[in-house]
């Protein structure tokens, strides 16, 4: 197990027997984490900072314009980098698939 040397909270929250898990600041799994927190949170939703997250995108017509998803994360997190793709899915077009890589932006000299 390597140590962390600047811990953040591990998302989802876990707390065990050793204490709350971690991950390394700034690692991919950091900016990850904070990524999907902006997904899982609806713009509105967090008193003191009303602005953080995305719309509510549950029954919007699709196509959703992965860009624009894109553009809203890229914002709030600027340390992710990412790419996306949207497709209908082949079985069912009522449902919009949104594939997202990421990638974090280094440090230069770092």
């Amino acid at each position: 197990m390597s140590v962390v040397e600047t811990p953040h909270f591990d998302f989802p929250f876990n707390l065990s027997a050793r204490g709350a898990d971690v991950v390394e600041q700034d690692t991919v799994d950091d900016v990850g984490n904070c990524v999907v927190a902006i997904l899982n949170t609806h713009i509105t939703t967090r008193d003191f900072v009303p602005d953080f997250g995305i719309p509510d995108i549950s029954f919007r017509v699709y196509p959703l314009d992965a860009d624009v998803l894109l553009t809203m994360i890229g914002d709030q997190e600027p340390r992710a980098l990412m790419t996306g793709r949207e497709q209908i899915d082949r079985t069912d077009n009522l449902i919009d698939i949104i594939t997202i890589k990421l990638h974090i932006a280094t440090q230069k000299g770092a």
